[in-house]
C-alpha cells in the first residue's frame, strides 16, 4: 500500500544534523530500489478462461419441446451452396427455415463495428444468414442448434465455445422468434489467425456437433 505523504511545520536544528538525515534518507531510498518487486505472471490475452456464450440475457429456453414430428417437410443433412435454403427440425422440436447468405473470412474489420477486436493469434469469421421460425413453439435457434465454422482440415468452432465477440447483426440479439418470425442475422465465431478458410455447418443439436446431421455450407 502506497504511503500517505504528511507535511509537517519546519523545526530549526543544526546544518549537520540535517546533512545526516539527507544522506540517510537518499541511501534508504537507494535500497529500496535496490529490492525486486514480486514476481507476477501477466494473463495471456490469447487464452480464454473459460468458454463461455457471448450472449447471457436471452430469452428462457422453453420448458416444454415442440413436436417429435415437424410439422413441413425437412431438407435431409447434407452439402449446400450459399444462398441454398434448408428446413431442420431439432432435437427440441422445433423447426426452422435457414438460407446460409454467405461467409465473411476474416471478419475482424466487420466485428469491429460493435468494439471487438480478436485474441492474439485468432481472427474472426462470420455467417450471413436468414432465419424464419416454421414451427409450432416459440424459442431461440442458438438454444436449439449449434453453429460453426469448421476450417478445412480443422477442429469446429461454435457459437458457445468459440465466440468472443457480437457481430453488428447478431443472432443473438434476437430476444425470442415466435412461429412466423424471420430474421435477418449474423453468427460469428473465432478461429486461430492461420487456419485456412473452411466452411459453415448447423447441427439440429444444441449440446454439440453430430456429424451424422449436419447440414454444411461451402
Amino acid at each position: 500500500m502506497r504511503s500517505r505523504l504528511v507535511t509537517r511545520p519546519a523545526r530549526r536544528g543544526s546544518a549537520r544534523a540535517g546533512a545526516a538525515l539527507v544522506a540517510g534518507a537518499t541511501v534508504a531510498l537507494a535500497l529500496a530500489a535496490c529490492i525486486a518487486a514480486p514476481a507476477s505472471v501477466p494473463e495471456d490475452p490469447a487464452i480464454p478462461a473459460s468458454a463461455s456464450p457471448v450472449f447471457t440475457d436471452l430469452s428462457p429456453a422453453p420448458t416444454t419441446n415442440g413436436p417429435t414430428e415437424p410439422p413441413v417437410p425437412t431438407t435431409a443433412p447434407g452439402e449446400f451452396s450459399y444462398g441454398d435454403t434448408v428446413v431442420v427440425h431439432t432435437d427440441r422440436g422445433s423447426t426452422w427455415e435457414i438460407t446460409a447468405l454467405r461467409s465473411i473470412d476474416p471478419a475482424d474489420s466487420l466485428a469491429a463495428q460493435s468494439g471487438a477486436s480478436p485474441r492474439a493469434g485468432e481472427r474472426f469469421v462470420v455467417l450471413e444468414l436468414e432465419i424464419e421460425n416454421v414451427g409450432v413453439v416459440t424459442t431461440h435457434p442458438m438454444f436449439d442448434m449449434t453453429f460453426a465454422y469448421q476450417p478445412d482440415g480443422g477442429p469446429f468452432s461454435d457459437q458457445n465455445s468459440a465466440s468472443t465477440a457480437a457481430a453488428p447483426d447478431d443472432l443473438g440479439y434476437v430476444w425470442e422468434m415466435q412461429p412466423g418470425d424471420r430474421e435477418t442475422a449474423q453468427v460469428i465465431v473465432a478461429v486461430r489467425e492461420d487456419d485456412p478458410t473452411g466452411s459453415w455447418v448447423v447441427s439440429p443439436s444444441a449440446s454439440g456437433i453430430d456429424g451424422a446431421t449436419l447440414y454444411r455450407w461451402r
